[in-house]
């Protein structure tokens, strides 16, 4: 449970680590995410028109962008004394303002609130502003363009040009495999050159972004396809009347979780042997009993292969520096995971599963709230409260699943309460 360019026990960084744990499939998996909501939204937009599409796309650049900068600068949980920790529970509720999306089917305090939703936004810039500088003097926080959320800042530019990358082809799916072929040319010459690092990069872009677009356009592919059915006539139920449904998610389980043994133990040859052999009778498994997801299988086990050859030339998979390797990889195990989950939503019901599964939807709902919402919200309580001392206790050294039981409690908490306030239709939207 550890990002593994980050091993223990010192966790510090070495890029030379090659492979992917369970902790380094959340940033690629969140990009495929972002990418396969991009039909939907946009779809939803182009209807009003083009140049409404447009307006809004880079509003939202914008929100996302200012977001980057506003979660760290109204972060001083790091600072000593209660003060700090009340600022950034402060800092916190300051977003809602800014970022909440006014609905009339949300609560009845925010129905009230629609018709002063200008001057409730105001508030929320005048509050964070006076948050800021607060912080600035009194708890020494530096103000400073370098000074951001680099994962949100670099899926903040992802959008930007996967968004508009899609608009210019979301009727040609032809040219869209243009762009991605000219894409994965470019990343090979600018990694082989290293572009990266003779080009100094700015504060504000970095060229290494273009790289992940190896990952966001294959899934804007997955998203046109989930999309149509989605706006079928007959709903969206793929599993429904499927046969060998079992054996087909126990092959998708199985080889994600081979891929990261194989992976994290450089198993380069077999797991390219594995790989091939299971992703062969997959495709096959799908075509006959599944069809459904034919498309998805082709081209995550085409990814997949893909991936594996990569690796071989470029003796390594990483994320920083970020390989072609990685991204298609990822990309692969991302398809069959969401494969996955159609499995898992079906045959829940109302099981205990189904209760998690609540939780997650409720949180994947909610990212902006979800991804801060620990360190701003979770952590500052814990110290107020005391509750500190519990958390640190519970990460005894020579003891490992300690540890990782109180990361799943405290994420599963802090899943829950972002679900409860999806449940009751508060969402912070860029």
């Amino acid at each position: 449970m550890y990002h593994i360019q980050t091993p223990p026990p010192t966790h510090i960084f070495d890029k030379s680590v090659s492979g992917i744990s369970w902790v380094d499939l959340v940033f690629p998996i969140f990009i495929f995410c972002m990418g396969a909501a991009i039909p939907f939204a946009g779809r939803r937009r182009l209807e009003q028109g083009s140049s409404t599409y447009i307006k809004e796309l880079f509003e939202r650049f914008l929100m996302l962008w200012l977001f980057s900068y506003l979660y760290v600068f109204l972060n001083f949980s790091q600072a000593e004394g209660l003060g700090a920790q009340l600022a950034t529970l402060a800092g916190f509720f300051a977003l809602f303002p800014l970022y909440m999306v006014f609905t009339n089917s949300g609560p009845k305090w925010m129905n009230s609130l629609i018709q002063y939703k200008k001057w409730f936004r105001l508030g929320g810039v005048i509050l964070i502003a006076t948050l800021i500088i607060f912080g600035h003097y009194q708890f020494g926080e530096k103000i400073s363009l370098d000074r951001r959320g680099i994962i949100i800042f670099l899926l903040t530019f992802l959008y930007l040009f996967g968004a508009l990358l899609w608009y210019a082809t979301r009727d040609s799916i032809k040219w869209r495999a243009v762009v991605f072929g000219v894409l994965i040319l470019f990343s090979a010459l600018a990694m082989y050159n290293n572009f990266v690092e003779t080009l100094s990069p700015s504060w504000f872009f970095n060229l290494e972004y273009f790289y992940f677009l190896m990952i966001l356009i294959p899934a804007t592919y997955i998203g046109d396809l989930l999309q149509k059915r989605v706006s079928s006539p007959e709903g969206y139920n793929p599993i429904k009347g499927a046969k060998h449904t079992h054996l087909i998610a126990a092959i998708l389980f199985a080889l994600v979780v081979w891929q990261m043994v194989a992976l994290y133990n450089e198993y380069l040859l077999t797991n390219f042997i594995v790989s091939a052999i299971v992703v062969s009778f997959l495709v096959v498994l799908i075509k006959r009993h599944l069809p459904v997801y034919t498309k998805e299988t082709n081209l995550a086990s085409a990814l997949l292969l893909a991936g594996l050859i990569s690796l071989a030339v470029e003796g390594s998979i990483t994320k920083t520096p970020c390989t072609i390797s990685y991204c298609f990889v990822t990309t692969s195990i991302s398809i069959f995971l969401l494969m996955l989950m159609d499995y898992v939503s079906h045959y829940t019901g109302k099981s205990i599963v189904s209760f998690f599964t609540c939780i997650f939807s409720g949180a994947g709902s909610n990212p902006l709230m979800s991804y801060i919402a620990f360190g701003a919200l979770l952590m500052p309580v814990f110290k107020l409260t005391g509750l500190i001392v519990v958390y640190q206790a519970a990460y005894p050294q020579d003891y490992p699943w300690i540890g990782v039981a109180r990361a799943f409690i405290a994420v599963l908490l802090t899943m829950a309460i972002v679900a409860s306030l999806s449940e009751r239709k508060i969402f912070w939207r860029a």
